[in-house]
């Protein structure tokens, strides 16, 4: 048994004007992707006080490749042996397999799959595994694929970016920016930023890949999270940036103390982010001072998941620990027999007790949570079913009263005379 955590549910703040893809003219712009319904939040109520438990588990002889990547039904894994494996994430049944070689973690959206193999990379249709299109790339992937509203961005060894059209694959534009991509790149507005392993940040215009800007901000980034008004940037250099999207222009910055753990969450109000001091932190998200701060448990190992008003935080144990967003009490901790990975997701949508929280435990088997459905045991105070009236008992007899004595005649008076 293992153990559990999920998600990675990453928060995808709400964004201004986006470049979106179009199915005209001009051909340098992919097709948009289908509309789809935006899915019902999760029952919370059903995690603060409550429990999860073990729903089902990946085989322990078929061990992970990479992190699995996830749409609202289905999980996709790449396995050792060389397969690639849908799995339904409410029952753990397999919907379908190809035998396909990567050790990237695949891209999901717009129905399609995305996976770089030797040399190339293919598209799957998501609901068969059947093959969408096929092309070679003009170089080695050295990062995992990543898809957007239709695009689909590679970074390549020598460091140069390009982005295709995810509905067929046709190569749109390629730039050199001579450092591949460290982090998963964010999109915002127009453009898209990223974080290059030379410890550099650069906002690229996604339509044409021209550079906008950019930016050092004191070591490697370790995680980009792209809001409305902000770019939030952490990095190995124990700080949390915040910085314009439009110019790079910095807002406000605050330390740490320990390299920041992948990338930051966000509500309306607070940031939320850990570091690898073993502290959560929310910050104020106009000013960036500190709301409230949390002693971890234990080694962080992701980036913290905002759950409606919970902040999950995955770490490298047994034991999945959730905070209340706007005070920092712990609110919900389950625990597993075997550690955790790091490499969760939270699912939203879906039945209301089906699963919630996937993880990936040490041993590269992908774990499913689930809400307890019964209640958690208490300790009875009365037994169950009809009470049963005792008869009362016999009253004893009461003990015979002794006859009255006959008193005793009085002496006679004595003779005076």
């Amino acid at each position: 048994m293992v153990a559990l955590l999920c998600g990675a549910l990453v928060l995808l703040a709400p964004r201004l004007s986006r470049a979106q893809p179009q199915s005209q003219p001009p051909a340098s712009a992919p097709a948009p992707a289908p509309a789809t319904a935006s899915a019902p939040g999760p029952p919370l109520s059903l995690l603060r006080g409550g429990a999860l438990d073990l729903r089902w588990m990946t085989p322990a002889a078929r061990p992970l490749a990479a992190r699995p990547a996830f749409d609202p039904q289905t999980a996709y894994t790449a396995l050792r042996d060389g397969a690639l494996v849908a799995w339904d994430l409410d029952t753990g049944r397999t919907r379908w397999q190809t035998a396909m070689t990567t050790t990237w973690p695949v891209a999901v959206g717009g129905d399609l799959v995305f996976v770089v193999v030797a040399g190339g990379v293919r598209a799957l249709r998501a609901g068969t595994g059947a093959l969408a299109w096929e092309r070679t790339l003009p170089g080695t992937v050295a990062a995992p694929p990543y898809w957007d509203t239709g695009w689909l961005i590679l970074s390549f060894e020598g460091g140069d970016l390009a982005a295709f059209r995810a509905a067929d694959g046709e190569l749109l534009w390629r730039t050199p920016l001579g450092s591949v991509a460290h982090v998963a790149p964010v999109p915002a507005l127009d453009n898209l930023y990223l974080g290059l392993a030379d410890g550099r940040t650069v906002a690229l215009t996604l339509l044409t890949g021209q550079t906008l800007w950019t930016k050092t901000f004191g070591g490697v980034v370790t995680g980009l999270t792209a809001l409305d008004d902000q770019l939030l940037i952490g990095t190995t250099g124990g700080a949390l940036h915040s910085v314009d999207l439009r110019r790079g222009h910095s807002r406000w910055r605050w330390r740490t103390g320990a390299p920041v753990v992948a990338s930051a969450a966000a509500d309306e109000k607070r940031i939320y982010v850990s570091a690898y001091d073993h502290v959560l932190r929310a910050l104020d998200r106009r000013s960036g001072n500190l709301r409230w701060k949390r002693a971890l448990p234990h080694r962080p190992a992701g980036a913290p998941v905002l759950v409606g008003d919970l902040v999950l935080v995955p770490s490298f144990s047994t034991e999945l620990a959730a905070y209340d967003a706007a005070t920092g009490t712990p609110a919900l901790a389950v625990a597993s027999a075997s550690e955790v990975a790091g490499s969760t997701h939270f699912r939203v949508g879906g039945r209301a007790h089906g699963t919630r929280l996937l993880a990936v435990s040490v041993e590269g088997q992908l774990l499913a949570f689930a809400p307890r459905v019964e209640p958690a045991p208490v300790a009875l105070t009365d037994l169950p079913g009809t009470a049963v009236t005792e008869p009362a008992a016999p009253q004893a007899a009461p003990p015979p009263v002794p006859p009255a004595a006959t008193p005793s005649p009085a002496p006679p008076p004595p003779d005076r005379r």
